[in-house]
């Protein structure tokens, strides 16, 4: 296994980006800000996207499994990256996910501490419902993990 940098052509990736936010426009708000990383184990398993928001603060902004490698440790495997990755330059990694069963369970099992909440914001940024695990998202929850 193997993650590295990717410095351009971040569209490339387009698919996996989808997977953890189905709007590309939303996308485009943070993807050439941020650092990208793939996580490689003979093909790209998973992607993620981090930001800086100043104050001590890396925001995973999109991280995404592909859908045949999921429940194998890659998702895992790339917030532990990040967390000993940028350990010395911040003290904060939080994330920013809809109130849904399917993701806020393995954030917390990453360590990650519900922070605070931005009302509405699904509903008021993406053009169409997004559901996730039968549950409609409408606010983003932020969580929140020491470095």
């Amino acid at each position: 296994m193997k993650i590295r940098e990717v410095n351009e052509n971040k569209k490339h990736f387009i698919s996996l980006l989808l997977l953890a936010d189905e709007q590309e426009n939303m996308i485009d708000r943070y993807l050439e800000k941020g650092t990208m990383y793939v996580l490689e184990d003979g093909d790209v398993k998973a992607e993620c996207v981090v930001t800086d928001e100043d104050n001590g603060i890396l925001e995973i902004k999109n991280i995404a499994v592909d859908p045949q490698n999921q429940g194998k440790g890659y998702g895992k495997a790339l917030i532990d990256f990040l967390a000993s990755k940028y350990a010395d330059e911040y003290s904060v990694l939080q994330v920013g996910t809809g109130d849904s069963p399917l993701t806020i369970p393995l954030y917390e099992k990453c360590g990650f501490v519900r922070s605070h909440k931005i009302p509405n914001f699904f509903t008021d940024n993406y053009d169409h419902p997004i559901y996730e695990g039968g549950v409609q998202l409408i606010d983003m929850v932020y969580l929140q993990r020491c470095l």
